[in-house]
């Protein structure tokens, strides 16, 4: 989620709530007004009937108009003196339109000049009122939904504004790349915070692209001149073991010394595109398909491994395709094909199948399966360890995995290993 629908929604369930409670206490304020206002009507009814009363005993009778009411009717003592004068809502019949309408009723007592009690009722017809509230709530909802999306619209429109510099600056670092030339950070603000957010992403870029630059700098220096000394030292041991004055003992200890050199080269070369992919130096990227690439290796690997015999098939369904450097792709299939072969006995098998979103390599083995938690990382070597072997061949096909997004997995059953290359579709 966004950061301005995240605001927004927040703010809206706020908002929300402060607005129907201000609703809501506006309306039943308004209500509570409008019966103060009627109840107020009806007493000043009631004093005007009763001072007529008490100035013309005549004029107890019954009142009957179209808007107002009222009742007279004589009542006991005892009743008069306990009376509670009270207010309260009813309905009316209508004669003239043969239906309930509503009203509100006020019920005292009083005495009059004949020394008798009396009780009057008045009534006042609420249609009005009625009318009147409902045409306040109506226009009270559409004043709340209309004030709720005007706030969320305007809020929304200030606050895109108002974060335009941090969405630029998150487009500019999308597009920066360690090692490339990129445009320099062009994001002018008035708002502080975001100013010093610019200044400090800047800093910490540069910091980047010279930590990048140090460590690019250091890994060719590493592969220059280590790969040189080594070179020297192996043609020297090769020497060494031509002179005629080498007995068996001295030939059988350079055979071992130049067999420890070779794996020492490997391991410098391994460390060295270990720390090239995991450091994104390798920028070139187009559409790879994996199929001719397998059946190259398979064919230059039947012949290495032809004094293994082992049984080498190929099952394609489909074209495997990936968006990848295509040199890594060379390097990630040839890691799992030779891992396949390395530790497959004599006479065993190997299965490579490929679909249009996977590849699974299968070999058979000695049963015993491999530890899946450590089998990815670096210089992990299962019990029955190859003496040529670096240990980093399946750690080198972990990052590529991860550096273009494909899933690597491990599977053992009925004595056989399972690698699943797992392809995203393009």
């Amino acid at each position: 989620m966004k950061l301005i629908h995240y605001t927004i929604s927040k703010l809206s369930v706020v908002l929300i709530v402060i607005l129907s409670a201000w609703a809501c206490l506006f309306y039943f304020n308004i209500l509570d007004e409008i019966l103060d206002e009627t109840d107020d009507s009806l007493e000043n009814y009631k004093n005007l009937i009763i001072r007529q009363v008490l100035t013309d005993t005549s004029a107890i009778d019954h009142h009957n108009d179209l808007m107002s009411q009222y009742m007279i009717k004589e009542i006991s003592e005892r009743e008069a003196i306990h009376y509670r004068e009270r207010y309260f809502d009813s309905t009316r019949f209508y004669e003239t339109e043969l239906e309930f309408d509503p009203v509100r009723v006020l019920k005292t007592a009083f005495r009059g000049q004949d020394k008798k009690f009396y009780e009057l009722t008045v009534m006042i017809s609420t249609l009005e009122q009625d009318d009147m509230i409902e045409a306040i709530l109506q226009w009270i909802i559409i004043l709340y939904l209309t004030l709720l999306v005007c706030i969320l619209v305007v809020t929304e429109i200030v606050f895109r504004r108002s974060l335009a510099p941090f969405y630029k600056l998150l487009n500019w670092l999308n597009t920066f790349t360690l090692g490339e030339k990129n445009p320099p950070l062009d994001n002018p603000t008035k708002i502080k915070e975001f100013r010093r957010l610019n200044e400090t992403i800047a800093q910490m870029t540069r910091r980047s692209e010279e930590m990048y630059s140090q460590q690019k700098q250091f890994i060719e220096n590493a592969s220059h001149e280590l790969q040189t000394p080594l070179a020297i030292c192996r043609n020297k041991l090769e020497l060494l073991a031509e002179r005629p004055d080498c007995t068996g003992e001295q030939l059988q200890e350079i055979a071992d010394i130049h067999r420890t050199m070779g794996r020492i080269v490997k391991l410098n070369k391994s460390l060295l595109l270990l720390s090239r992919i995991e450091n994104g130096q390798f920028h070139e990227v187009k559409e790879v398909e994996l199929n001719p690439i397998i059946r190259e290796l398979l064919d230059d690997f039947r012949e290495i491994y032809e004094h293994k015999e082992l049984q080498i098939q190929l099952e394609e369904s489909a074209a495997c395709k990936v968006r990848m450097n295509e040199s890594l792709a060379n390097t990630l299939v040839t890691n799992l094909l030779k891992n396949a072969m390395v530790h497959t006995p004599p006479e065993g098998e190997i299965t490579t199948r490929v679909l249009a979103n996977e590849i699974t390599f299968t070999n058979s083995g000695d049963g015993t399966p491999l530890d899946s938690t450590r089998l990815f990382t670096r210089f992990y070597q299962a019990d029955n360890k190859k003496p040529d072997s670096t240990g980093l061949g399946l750690a080198i096909v972990q990052s590529i995995a991860n550096l273009y997004g494909l899933r690597i997995t491990y599977t053992h059953a009925n004595g056989k290993h399972k690698f699943s290359l797992k392809i995203n579709k393009l």
